[in-house]
């Protein structure tokens, strides 16, 4: 087995210098001048064959600001005057004559809706009768009145256009209340 020994040696420096020779006949054809001393003094080594990787830039987001919403500020109402319980009865009693409608009617859906309480607010209703914005403002146009929609919390002008819309026969706006 020493006869082999030396055989191999002689083999491997065989193909250390042939590999020597390629990578200097590579960087030549190439253009490559970098060549590596190999550890076998005297013999080059091949190039690396393969390429550095080159930083590639990568694109870095900043996060757009979202926007946020400004609260709208709830609206208090215009401060009304205040009434008695038998105050708002004579007013039921008043516009029921004006109008021909029986005052216990408008009395009931009165407290029905609003426990007869001028100021009373459900969501979007108001008021003795909780007339929605939209409903307080067309019929006020329709009477020639003030349609501001802050008088829905008016005890006697509440009761003065309930009245007006029950006179009409509109009693479909008060589908739970209005007596059957």
């Amino acid at each position: 087995m020493t006869w082999k020994l030396p055989a191999m040696i002689m083999m491997s420096a065989a193909l250390v210098v042939s590999l020597g020779q390629v990578g200097r006949i590579k960087s030549q054809v190439l253009g490559d001048s970098t060549t590596l001393l190999s550890p076998i003094a005297g013999i080059e080594s091949l190039p690396s064959l393969t390429p550095s990787p080159t930083p590639t830039p990568t694109e870095t987001l900043t996060p757009t600001p979202t926007r946020k919403p400004t609260p709208k500020p709830t609206p208090t109402p215009k401060l009304q005057p205040v009434f008695t319980s038998e105050q708002i009865y004579g007013f039921t009693d008043h516009y029921g004559i004006l109008y021909a409608v029986d005052p216990n009617v408008i009395r009931h859906v009165a407290l029905c809706e609003s426990d007869f309480n001028p100021k009373a607010k459900n969501y979007i209703y108001a008021g003795l009768f909780q007339f929605d914005t939209n409903t307080w403002i067309f019929y006020r146009q329709k009477m020639g009145l003030d349609a501001d929609a802050d008088l829905r919390y008016h005890a006697e002008e509440a009761v003065r256009t309930a009245t007006y819309i029950f006179h009409l026969g509109k009693t479909g706006l008060w589908p739970n209340c209005y007596p059957r």
